[in-house]
């Protein structure tokens, strides 16, 4: 970079980010400016210090047309000069130490720093007003790179943790393909959750990019919830859970593949932690929210509160050893996108309700 600028006449930035110049050329991201065309640039900036001159020309005329003495009128016009002159070059001063700067600023900002100092800061003015803007716009890039950053980490801790998780079920398989009769409805359940981690990883993906693959519409109720219950069907039957479909006549307005993946997420669960028990998807009293409860070894008091934080497992999840504490956290993220709410109710060693709040939805049975 600094043999690019030497190249174009610029000076060099030292790693303190201030720079080498003899005060002659001031430097500009379009080229450089001398001292002359900087005073021509200041002059545009600042049209009131015209007047001056203009008023003394006014001020000769009048003084011609008077007949009056012209000794008084040269000494008036040496004053004004000189005191304007004075105030003009202190003006310009100033002007000139703004402008570098400024440069220096634009410099640090195309090489990706933020501003290292700042002008005295006013209430008022221009000067006020633009710094004010610039700094909020500092601001702003700060806190999106802060997200970033953290966005990033999260991203590499979740990924961390697929890459231990999903290697449980690769070597379960490769397990059962070892045996002599390979036992097809455990190979069924290994490549499931393959399939399931495969997916929550892809929705981990696209959940940033929520607002282009939303598509909402009105489906019905039921027809969601049975197409759920399909994917997972293999699991009910090999864990041997029984499943109990209430009243589920109505419409509800989501998005299907989103929605779907809650269910699906929600159900796993319920079957994973009530093994050989029963399952109840159905609608509350006031019909506002879809229910799945099970009677499984439920959740610790403490745990409830923190069950949709990223990566929190739980005493459950820790027990099992097969909690990643990532699905829940989706379910939330995914429900507060479709404007919908989730709340989960437990007692433990009784079982578990994840209540769905679906009120966008319009019932066609009552």
């Amino acid at each position: 970079m600094r043999d690019d600028e030497a190249a174009r006449g610029g000076k060099a930035i030292n790693s303190d980010g201030t720079g080498e110049n003899d005060g002659s050329v001031i430097e500009s991201r379009y080229g450089k400016l001398s001292v002359g065309q900087l005073f021509l640039s200041y002059l545009r900036d600042n049209p009131p210090l015209r007047f001056p001159a203009v008023l003394l020309v006014l001020l000769a005329v009048l003084w011609w047309l008077q007949d009056l003495p012209w000794q008084p009128m040269a000494y008036v016009v040496l004053l004004t000069a000189a005191v304007s002159l004075a105030g003009l070059g202190i003006n310009f001063m100033h002007y000139v130490v703004k402008y570098r700067k400024i440069e220096e600023w634009m410099r640090q900002a195309e090489q990706g720093a933020f501003l290292t100092d700042s002008p005295e800061r006013t209430d008022h003015g221009m000067d006020g007003a633009w710094l004010a803007l610039v700094s909020r716009w500092q601001q702003n890039c700060l806190d999106e790179m802060e997200r970033g950053r953290a966005k990033r980490e999260e991203s590499s801790r979740y990924y961390t943790l697929w890459s231990h998780q999903i290697k449980t079920p690769v070597a379960a398989a490769h397990l059962l393909l070892q045996e002599e009769t390979l036992d097809r409805p455990a190979m069924e359940q290994e490549l499931f959750k393959m399939e399931q981690y495969v997916d929550m990883a892809l929705q981990y993906q696209r959940l940033d990019k929520s607002g282009r693959d939303l598509v909402l519409q009105e489906y019905e109720l039921e027809g969601l919830v049975k197409k759920a219950v399909k994917g997972l069907a293999a699991v009910f039957i090999y864990n041997r859970a029984a499943l109990e479909l209430g009243e589920l006549a109505g419409q509800v307005l989501t998005d299907e593949k989103w929605f779907v993946f809650v269910l699906e997420q929600i159900l796993s669960n319920a079957v994973k932690y009530a093994p050989k028990g029963k399952i109840s998807v159905y609608l509350s009293g006031d019909r506002k929210e879809l229910v799945i409860e099970d009677n499984g070894i439920g959740i610790r008091p403490e745990d409830i509160p923190r069950v949709f934080e990223w990566g929190y497992t739980g005493s459950n999840g820790r027990l099992e050893k097969r909690s990643t504490g990532i699905g829940l956290y989706l379910c939330r993220q995914v429900m507060n996108m479709l404007g919908q709410s989730i709340r989960i109710e437990s007692e433990e060693g009784v079982g578990t309700r994840v209540c769905l709040g679906i009120d966008r939805y319009r019932f066609g049975v009552e």
